[in-house]
């Protein structure tokens, strides 16, 4: 950004909604993968050209990870039915549940044998890698023609894996610097911050509903709805919870309010308005195509091949253990659900916190990181688009349903 003047960032930012509403085109016509353009496009803007400065974005990595994942959820939630979420919740979180220690396992003995490090060492990066990226996916599942039961179960065991990642990294984290491991207050925590995100999603979903009765038709009402879903987040995380699932849970319970009204005995005219749909769709749009694109310039090709052969290797056992989830777990859509394994702006934040803490081999995680953000979105868009194309006859139909041929 260096010699940017005003004008020119308008530019720049006008190409870039350009180029993402594009290639949004060309994957719902084409499924071409818009995933990969946007974020080539991002390492061009960035170490490719020098315009935007890898080193200077990675810093707020960690406020662009929150606030896409807090609006990529919310409007995934709305636009999900409540009682098929309900219904799923389980199945996606065995589904979840596998795959991350599956992962999680093979990445630590990639780290092991590849890097030399020890088991600890190794299975923090493990724990880090060993998730789906809840915004990736959620952006992903919208557009893919699969069943409404796929897209619940791929959004909500995304969101699980990245608690996971979260709290036994943190735990293996301590354990490196202190020696004291309790995996029961692992598991005490994951149960915890859930529960606290659900809940406070359900009470504040409730509550608004009851706002939105009697002021739906004022003034900046759908702006100020994302500012409480902000709220929320931040209140969440201050608690110790997690407030990407109440975000979603948040825009679950405002997306069926039809339902909620049922459930609750409620009075009153709880109809949304499809303009309140259509707003959210439009700016969760937004924010995915700059969410791609910052994945773009953050990434920096590391100079050491070793990195590389752990991070293909990395990329392959990804592969291996989504395959042991679904031979144990079985769901619909089985082709899709394995190669729909991206990781994204999470993993990069956590790795660089242990660059704030002078971690041991900070660097290398970091790099690591990076290296398999990139190459797993670029797997999941090649091979989604070749399993569509070999699957399906036809794109995705209004209602999203599945069109296996």
């Amino acid at each position: 950004m260096i010699g940017m003047t005003p004008t020119d960032f308008m530019l720049l930012a006008g190409l870039i909604i350009l180029i993402g509403f594009l290639a949004d085109e060309l994957f719902r016509r084409k499924y071409v993968p818009d995933s990969v353009i946007l974020i080539v496009l991002g390492m061009i803007l960035g170490h490719f050209t020098g315009i935007l400065p890898p080193e200077v974005f990675l810093e707020f990595a960690g406020f662009m990870a929150s606030i896409a994942v807090a609006i990529i959820l919310y409007d995934t939630g709305i636009n999900l039915d409540l009682v098929s979420t309900m219904k799923e919740s389980g199945y996606a979180l065995a589904l979840g549940t596998v795959s991350y220690f599956a992962s999680a396992l093979f990445i630590g003995l990639i780290a092991y044998f590849v890097y030399g490090w020890d088991i600890i060492h190794s299975l923090i990066l493990g724990t880090m890698l060993g998730g789906t990226s809840a915004a990736v996916v959620a952006t992903i599942a919208s557009k893919l023609p699969i069943s409404e039961r796929t897209r619940i179960i791929l959004n909500i065991e995304s969101t699980v894996t990245n608690a996971y990642a979260l709290v036994f990294v943190l735990t293996l984290i301590n354990f490196a610097q202190t020696g004291v491991l309790d995996p029961l207050e692992a598991a005490r925590l994951v149960a915890s911050s859930l529960s606290v995100a659900v809940m406070a999603g359900l009470i504040a979903g409730v509550l608004w509903l009851k706002v939105l009765t009697t002021a739906r038709n004022r003034p900046y009402i759908h702006v100020l709805t994302l500012g409480i879903m902000f709220l929320l987040y931040a209140l969440v995380e201050y608690i110790k919870g997690i407030g990407a699932i109440a975000s979603f849970i948040f825009g679950l319970v405002l997306g069926n309010a039809r339902t909620i009204q049922r459930m609750f005995f409620l009075e009153g005219d709880y109809r949304l308005s499809t303009i309140f749909k259509k707003f959210n769709d439009e700016m969760s749009f937004f924010i995915r195509v700059f969410f791609f694109v910052f994945l773009g310039i953050i990434f920096v090709p590391p100079e050491e091949m070793t990195l590389y052969t752990a991070s293909v290797l990395i990329v392959v056992f990804a592969l291996i253990a989504r395959y042991i989830a679904i031979r144990v777990v079985k769901p619909d859509d089985p082709e899709i659900v394995m190669v729909s394994f991206p990781r994204g702006l999470s993993e990069a934040v956590v790795a660089s916190l242990l660059v704030s803490m002078n971690f041991p081999q900070s660097q290398v995680y970091l790099q690591t990181a990076s290296l398999v953000i990139l190459l797993t979105n670029i797997a999941t868009a090649v091979l989604l688009f070749y399993v569509i194309r070999s699957l399906y006859v036809s794109p995705k139909n209004a209602t999203g349903q599945s069109s296996k041929g």
